[in-house]
């Protein structure tokens, strides 16, 4: 198992095929904290075009460690993957990955 400070050096990055089409959307784990919130998520990204963040949230309303943010184009959402342990929430570093599609529920 790598520990945070070990991926942050290797600079491991999700190298699987952007969309081709939106959603650009990014998986953004270990974000951890009560004061852990969108427009916080949102803001590590800038200056790229963020066009909503949602962080996943507990029964009791905590963060469950992760979260989506969707970027308006695809070049936005590249960059943000190059940086990958380097952006910082609440002092903790995040990691940034290609979101998986939506899965399609069950037909009727």
């Amino acid at each position: 198992m790598h520990t945070v400070p070990e991926l942050a050096r290797n600079r491991q990055v999700d190298n699987r095929p952007l969309p081709t089409q939106p959603p650009y959307t990014a998986f953004i784990g270990n974000i951890w904290g009560d004061d852990v919130n969108e427009s916080g998520l949102a803001a590590i990204f800038s200056p790229l075009k963020v066009k909503s963040a949602k962080v996943m949230r507990d029964n009791d309303g905590r963060s469950r460690g992760f979260g989506f943010v969707e970027f308006e184009d695809k070049k936005s959402l590249k960059a943000a993957l190059q940086k990958t342990w380097q952006y910082s929430l609440c002092g903790r570093l995040v990691r940034v990955r290609i979101a998986d599609p939506p899965k399609e529920g069950p037909s009727v």
